[in-house]
């Protein structure tokens, strides 16, 4: 009860400063608000730049083209907004005292030559955001790098310093050392759980639907909770509320259209995108589904044979707007996605029947109000459910006719409702103050078992309900200040979690900027995988026990970042995570002890990051190298003392000491586009097999052991937890896009090439003890795809 009211304390002395700032403005003084849009789409403009001519007032519209201007003295103004692509607006504007003037603006798309661009939406979040650490990558940006077979939003992720992937198999994310289940992935606001198709191989992210992906790779501001390492927001695109073509605002046109669609088709998957208007508002459809069990289909009906098999993932994403006024606006999100496989297969005497499905099923409904230019409300309430579903059944047949049928089940689901209110209070043009609360009911199940013996049977319905507050101060043009404050309640823990977090901007020079943050993160879920596992088809999410802590972890960032012109942006962050607390499985667990499943530790990540970008011209692409170096410490034989030579000094296997990617986009003209990729980086720690020995324990009996010869079967001893690296990873990808337009269809010829060097990348190696020999399993190797993509 101190540490709740040593919050309140502090949340209510915080509350008070930032009034009294507040009430220091000159109340004759007016304001100017509004949103900025795309005149032929009605999209958002993210990041433009809105200036009073002739002052130094100005604003940056948010990720919903929203921008506040406050504090305005009285007099008459021009207006100007500009945005990299567009046509500047302007309008001569007269503000009286305590005016609060609502203005819109549309901007038409113009062709522009770069030199003459001054201000871009990078420039913006150069001199406007605090948070560190951040990248943000558009549409653009993700379509152009080479991919396999499609483009994915994770995979290009993993192309940024920091980020890695386990393997090419993998398109999960691994930042700064952290697991995947320290992230913390949102589609519009929604929280996903294992965001991936084919086994991690494709993320769930239809990347046409996607209008801004912002990745916070650390420091993150007390908005983002229950996550250590990372945040991915992504935006979907709103629908082209403009120029409905199927009935030209007559009828139902006056409530529904079609705008604008477009297509994909490639060697995995076909995929559709269409949009349009809605009763003041749009809305917009995605869709895809792989095709090859399609193809298998019709294979097996020719050849008259039965086919007992079966592999495809769907996935849809919809998302609908109604403005029900000029300061109400509805926003409805649906995700839906899902991946089946199935086999039959078997001889006479033995049969495998094997069914098994995941995936994710989102909803949300989000409304945001403005009252007026000071305050923007935003409530939503969204339900996330995530299921993983394994029937296997084995039936055997003896001589006589009689059956044996073994059914063995795995089923995890989370069923996650969430409701989220965020206010954010434009005090004045130097605070923006921020706060809210998140409050999530969590029912989670997991079973297992074989027919009716059940193995595990967990049924929990934890809660988590935080609260918020930071505060973004600019005292003058130079200097950004972001304290920040998350206070949370977790259902099956005693304690109040305090989080604190700091980040900070200064403008050294005008185009260098000096960065840093600090925070404590606290996560309330982890996913239960084996460490040593070389694949993991899916992870199994788990609460924290009430007899374990949360996991647990500081921030330490301190960067420079330069804006160097012509679109070219360089950015080097070092950091330092000491865990003051992670879990991992108890390998010396008792199974008939339900408290005793996991061993908590710590551990600690340290590393540099360089980032050279451009992101105008024909040469667009970037540059990455990270260093990083980590570290876990477990007692796993819980004698009091952790010790090295036991293996419980270790390094945890996503590391990777040094990374170096590089990726180019290169516009030859109007038709042509190629793109370039290298990565090269350390090899990730295993933990090596040293030699082999004869065993004793009839439990680990060889097919040729018997109760009268119990050394027949080889076993192999294992040298310490991760203390070999596999060889350097090396790989080079390349594509070209032609623009095409066949039968006056807008169209795009894509052929992608992975790896294109055929260089060997090893992901395990296989030791025959029989045989005494030792095989490289290896990655992707060349993989050459085609697609084509359209629009109508």
């Amino acid at each position: 009860m101190k540490s709740f009211f040593n919050s309140t304390l502090i949340l209510w002395l915080v509350l008070f400063l930032s009034l009294s700032i507040a009430l220091q403005a000159q109340a004759i003084n007016g304001r100017i608000g509004g949103y900025l849009r795309d005149a032929q789409t009605g999209e958002p403009l993210m990041y433009a730049n809105v200036v009073l001519k002739g002052t130094n007032m100005g604003a940056a519209s948010d990720n919903s083209g929203y921008y506040v201007i406050l504090n305005i003295p009285p007099g008459t103004y021009n207006i100007k907004i500009m945005m990299m692509g567009y046509k500047p607006e302007s309008k001569e504007i007269k503000i009286s005292s305590n005016d609060d003037l609502r203005l819109d603006f549309e901007l038409d798309i113009t062709s522009i030559e770069y030199g003459e661009v001054t201000v871009t939406a990078e420039r913006q979040r150069f001199e406007k955001m605090a948070e560190v650490s951040r990248v943000n990558l558009s549409f653009r940006d993700i379509k152009r790098v080479p991919a396999f077979v499609e483009a994915d939003l994770f995979r290009t992720l993993q192309l940024l310093p920091g980020v890695s992937a386990s393997n090419d198999f993998s398109s999960a994310l691994v930042v700064r050392g952290g697991s995947p289940d320290e992230n913390l992935i949102l589609l519009d606001g929604i929280e996903l759980y294992n965001p991936y198709h084919l086994g991690g191989v494709f993320s769930t992210f239809n990347v046409d639907a996607i209008s801004d992906a912002e990745f916070l790779a650390g420091g993150f501001p007390a908005y983002y909770g229950n996550r250590n390492s990372s945040v991915l927001s992504i935006t979907s695109k709103e629908g082209n509320s403009k120029k409905g073509k199927l009935f030209n605002k007559k009828g139902v046109g006056k409530y529904w259209d079609i705008s604008q669609g477009q297509g994909e088709i490639n060697v995995l998957s076909a995929k559709l995108l269409v949009e349009g208007p809605f009763y003041k508002g749009s809305w917009m459809l995605s869709s895809r589904r792989t095709y090859f069990d399609k193809l298998a289909e019709l294979y097996y009906w020719y050849k008259d044979d039965p086919m007992n098999w079966r592999y495809y993932f769907w996935d849809v994403q919809c998302k609908l707007i109604h403005n029900l006024t000029s300061r109400n606006r509805l926003t409805f999100s649906s995700y839906y996605g899902r991946d089946v496989v199935f086999f039959n297969i078997g001889e006479e005497d033995v049969g495998v029947v094997f069914d098994w499905d995941w995936g994710n099923y989102t909803n949300s409904i989000q409304w945001r109000y403005v009252p007026n230019s000071k305050f923007l409300s935003t409530l939503s309430i969204s339900s996330t459910n995530f299921q993983f579903d394994v029937n296997m059944e084995m039936t055997e047949t003896d001589s006589a006719g009689g059956s044996k049928s073994t059914n063995i089940i795995v089923f995890n689901e989370i069923e996650d409702w969430t409701i989220k209110e965020n206010l954010d209070w434009f005090m004045s043009n130097e605070h923006t103050f921020t706060v809210g609360f998140e409050y999530k009911n969590l029912g989670m199940v997991f079973n297992m078992g074989i027919n009716e013996m059940t193995f595990l049977d967990q049924k929990q319905a934890p809660t988590i309900l935080s609260g918020y507050f930071q505060d973004k101060w600019q005292p003058n043009a130079l200097l950004t200040i972001q304290p920040g404050l998350r206070i949370s309640k977790y259902k099956l823990h005693d304690d109040l979690y305090i989080e604190p977090r700091l980040g900070f901007k200064y403008l050294l020079l005008e185009n260098l900027a000096l960065k840093g943050a600090w925070g404590i993160y606290k996560q309330f879920m982890f996913t239960v995988n084996d460490d040593d596992a070389i694949l993991n088809i899916v992870d199994f999410w788990q609460p924290i026990p009430e007899n374990y802590k949360a996991k647990s972890l500081q921030h330490y960032i301190l960067g420079i970042e330069k804006w160097i012109g012509n679109g070219y942006f360089a950015s080097i962050e070092c950091y330092y995570k000491p865990y003051d607390n992670t879990l991992t499985i108890n390998p010396n667990n008792n199974p008939s002890i339900d408290t005793d499943d996991y061993i908590e530790g710590k551990g600690t990540v340290y590393g540099l990051e360089f980032l050279l970008k451009r992101n105008i011209g024909k040469l667009t692409g970037w540059i990455g190298y990270s260093y990083l170096n980590s570290q876990q410490k477990y007692d796993f034989n819980s004698d009091g003392k952790i010790v090295k030579s036991s293996g419980e000094i270790y390094t945890p296997k996503h590391d990777q000491p040094h990374t170096l990617n590089i990726v180019i986009n290169y516009a030859v003209n109007k038709k042509n586009i190629f793109g370039f990729t290298l990565s090269n980086s350390s090899g990730q720690p295993y933990t090596p097999t040293v030699g082999y020995t004869y065993t004793q324990s009839l439990s680990n009996r060889g097919p040729g052991s018997t109760f009268s010869n119990p050394y027949a079967n080889l076993i192999e001893i294992q040298g310490l937890k991760n203390s070999a690296r596999y060889p350097y990873y090396f790989r080079t990808d390349i594509s070209w896009i032609w623009n095409i337009s066949p039968f006056g269809i807008d169209g795009k010829f894509k052929v992608q090439i992975i790896n294109v060097t055929n260089h060997f990348n090893t992901l395990f190696y296989d030791w025959d003890l029989e045989e005494d020999k030792v095989t490289a399993i290896g990655m992707f190797p060349i993989i050459p795809t085609i697609g084509f993509e359209f629009k109508f």
